[in-house]
């Protein structure tokens, strides 16, 4: 009871304070990383009353209990969270003394109420936790070898919902009514599965089935099965938590090729799973320790990891590269098929390559059906489940850059997450991204939802993925766009539907130009709306119908100005001379008022008559438009060095050649001195680099044997450029800060070279952090703009 006794007041005692019922909206990610239940526990053990409950978008919190306790357990409440959540905010709605003889209720987690908020988070995937992994392999327990062990703190979260609030009912897993001994367990608030809406186990839960190409089912075990098919070197498609991916030993050179045969992908580098993380050492890779907590952590990322002394058939899985893409087992399922259960007679397997199950740029596949049909001719065996997927998602990929993880696709474990910005939004924004690397935004007050990692809009099934994000993301989050931006070129399949979608709610459509978006973005993620930033990619429809890509921009909330960029040149057969980088040699051949010489146009493999035709376009304009773009530069620098391939058989390929040459060369020793002007017109500093390849041209038939030293040229070439364009800004501005944006910030030495220069003269290089600096970060960038 609360209230005092007639004796408390006729002894003269103080009069204990009356119990307090207070109400509090907790906003940010908590749903779905068992906040309740550890608030549960918590309020057991400080002796208050009360419930939580889920809502459509927040946790609502009742405390009962003495005013000053309550007061205290809420203080405490940022250092006593699960391991995934956050706190956003805490808001106090209501704070009242209990009436006369009511009491205190004992502290409950309450059914969930899908009420209207505004403030809706979508919990994240998760890897699986180290506790239900040793569960998995321990024999004695119920889930040995169970591939679909979860717990509050690990398992599918957004690819199996259906809707919010998060419960067991709105998703896939409502299939499967829990067992009694997995209901006692949720029941409990002692155990690590009290309130987990993804609880199974093998009495109650999702199943694994295989069959082979045929959709024969062969008997035995699914599990040994699969792993005796990749010891025999079968390739495997495996249906995972967001997705298929399609599994191969990695140390099996015949399988790694009838793999990349068919896939049609004979350089595209191959992700590849270690068994832990000190296999990756053993083999010679270099796993810094930022590395190896990013590895283990819940969002498990794909690292990428210098491979240059690894024991492993690197020039099969990454051809182009010096490093691997690593991930360790993110789901019970890869767990056990890296390591065998006792009695499994096929050894362990210490690397499986995981590469994404899909066409060539397709989205990966979700469903059986989908696997059945797409991976036909890919796949030796399916490995399947009957846990439905609802939303695909792939893996995420991660840098090490200046001593920290960089987020270069944001998929599983980070999206959809949100991102905090500094200054709210006045509007609903959703934002459609770019035609490459798709992902799209809804942002609303200080939170921009990034969709995860959607891919590029080549296909119709890529397409409708994005359609698919676009409708799923904003009534998720419960939420109607007022505006719905897109990139300013109209052709793009994202701007297209973008304005199909604000023509069927009403809303207002934004352009937002390419450069803007990008830089935007990477100066929201330090907070700021204002600055300068170098915006380096590949291509981008500028403000005056160019292409751009290699921007000096000032940045203001109303808008930006174009301080400086490189001197154009032509581009003939346009995006046929990105797949083929020899044209582009007669485009920079052009620019200089040069003619290509005979030894580097024969290694080069342009014929005589095709060199002429391309000058003739160059002169004419006809489909050679002129291109500014930093990305086509470091192409025709691989081009001129012999390093690109006749073809590129994957974006980006070219440029990442030049990379790894320069890589090669040891930093420090002595590499030759590229030219380049730089000039100031009307306002705007042009960076021109005609000289750079009259003088390599002039050399061509002395650089093929010095490539990576003349590979490190060209990096420091487009630094020192880069940081008199920054230079440049600070002189126009008085700013001292450059944000870095764009694909062309992957690139990691161009990347620390320029930012070393840039500290050098005082400035300081912004990067993006949690956002890929490509175009999967586009879509922050143009909530930001639009909704300012």
């Amino acid at each position: 009871m609360q209230s005092p006794t007639p004796a408390d007041v006729s002894s003269g005692a103080a009069p204990p304070a009356p119990f307090h019922r207070a109400r509090y909206d907790l906003t940010g990610i908590v749903q779905g990383v068992g906040f309740r239940p550890a608030l549960y526990r918590l309020a057991r053990r400080a002796g208050l009353g009360g419930c939580v409950r889920n809502r459509s978008g927040s946790v609502r919190l009742e405390l009962e209990g003495p005013p000053e306790t309550i007061r205290a357990f809420v203080r405490s409440l940022p250092g006593a969270l699960p391991p995934n959540a956050r706190l956003d905010g805490c808001a106090l709605l209501d704070d009242r003394p209990l009436a006369d003889g009511a009491e205190m209720r004992p502290f409950s987690i309450e059914d969930s109420a899908a009420e209207g908020s505004v403030e809706v988070l979508i919990p994240a995937d998760l890897a699986a936790c180290p506790a239900c992994l040793r569960e998995v392999f321990d024999p004695l327990n119920r889930r040995h070898g169970y591939a679909f062990t979860t717990c509050t703190r690990c398992g599918p979260r957004y690819t199996v919902l259906n809707g919010m609030p998060y419960d067991r009912a709105r998703t896939t897993m409502s299939a499967f009514p829990p067992c009694p001994a997995c209901r006692r367990e949720y029941d409990d608030p002692a155990d690590r599965r009290f309130h987990a809406e993804s609880i199974a186990c093998p009495q109650c839960g999702p199943r694994l089935t295989i069959e082979d190409a045929a959709g024969r089912a062969p008997e035995g075990d699914p599990l040994r099965l699969a792993r005796a098919a990749l010891a025999e070197g079968a390739v495997l498609a495996v249906r995972g938590m967001g997705g298929f991916l399609l599994a191969a030993d990695a140390r099996n050179p015949a399988t790694l090729r009838r793999l990349r045969d068919r896939k049609n992908r004979p350089h595209k580098p191959f992700a590849v799973m270690a068994r832990n993380p000190d296999v990756a050492r053993a083999a010679g890779l270099d796993v810094p320790a930022a590395a190896d907590a990013l590895l283990r952590s819940a969002e498990a990322p794909i690292v990428i990891l210098d491979a240059a002394r690894a024991d492993l058939p690197v020039d099969l899985i990454a051809p182009d590269t010096r490093t691997l893409g690593v991930m360790l087992p993110t789901t019970p399922l890869h767990a056990l098929l890296a390591a065998p259960l006792r009695g499994d007679p096929v050894p362990p397997f210490d690397w499986l390559i995981m590469t994404s199950g899909n066409r060539g740029g397709e989205p990966i596949c979700i469903s059986n059906a989908e696997a059945r049909e797409r991976l036909r001719g890919m796949a030796d065996y399916l490995l399947l489940h009957d846990r439905e997927i609802n939303l695909r998602c792939d893996d995420s990929l991660c840098a090490m850059q200046g001593g920290r993880p960089r987020v270069w696709r944001r998929a599983r474990g980070f999206a959809p997450n949100p991102v905090r910005t500094a200054h709210p939004l006045k509007c609903c924004v959703l934002a459609m991204g770019a035609e490459l690397k798709n992902a799209i935004a809804v942002a609303h007050g200080d939170r921009v939802v990034l969709s995860p990692h959607v891919g590029d809009l080549e296909t119709p099934e890529a397409v409708d993925g994005l359609r698919q994000a676009a409708e799923a993301l904003p009534r998720f989050i419960n939420r109607t766009p007022e505006v719905v931006a897109v990139d300013l070129h109209p052709d793009m399949h994202c701007t297209r539907i973008g304005r199909e979608i604000a023509g069927r709610l009403g809303a207002r459509v934004a352009a937002v130009q390419h450069h803007h978006a990008h830089a935007a973005a990477a100066l929201a993620e330090h907070g700021r709306r204002t600055g300068l930033a170098l915006v380096f990619d590949g291509a981008g429809l500028g403000t005056d119908g160019h292409i751009w890509g290699a921007e000096l921009l000032h940045i203001a909330p109303d808008g930006f100005r174009r301080l400086a960029s490189f001197e154009g040149a032509p581009l003939p057969g346009g995006d046929a001379a990105v797949r083929r980088p020899a044209r582009q040699l007669a485009g920079r051949a052009f620019a200089a008022g040069i003619e290509l010489p005979p030894g580097l146009r024969a290694r080069a493999g342009i014929g005589a008559d095709e060199a002429r035709a391309w000058a003739r376009q160059c002169a004419t304009g006809l489909n050679a438009p002129v291109t500014h773009a930093a990305g086509r530069l470091f192409d025709s620098f691989c081009a001129a060095l012999g390093l690109a391939a006749p073809v590129a058989t994957y974006e980006g390929q070219t440029a990442i050649r030049l990379e790894a040459a320069a890589r090669r060369h040891r930093e420090g020793a002595r590499a030759p001195a590229l030219p380049w002007r730089a000039e100031e017109r009307e306002g705007t500093l042009w960076i021109d680099w005609r000289e750079t390849f009259a003088m390599l041209f002039d050399r061509a038939a002395r650089i093929a044997d010095e490539a990576e030293a003349w590979a490190w040229a060209a990096h420091a070439a487009i630094a020192d450029a880069a940081a008199g364009m920054a230079a440049y800004g600070v002189e126009r501005t008085g700013l001292k800060e450059v944000a870095l944006s764009g694909g062309v910030f992957m690139n990691r030495i161009l990347t620390d070279l320029l930012s070393a220069r840039l500290e050098k003269t005082g400035l300081t290089a912004l990067l993006h952090r949690d956002v890929p600096p490509n175009d999967g970060g586009i879509a922050l960038g143009q909530a930001v703009v639009a909704g300012s």
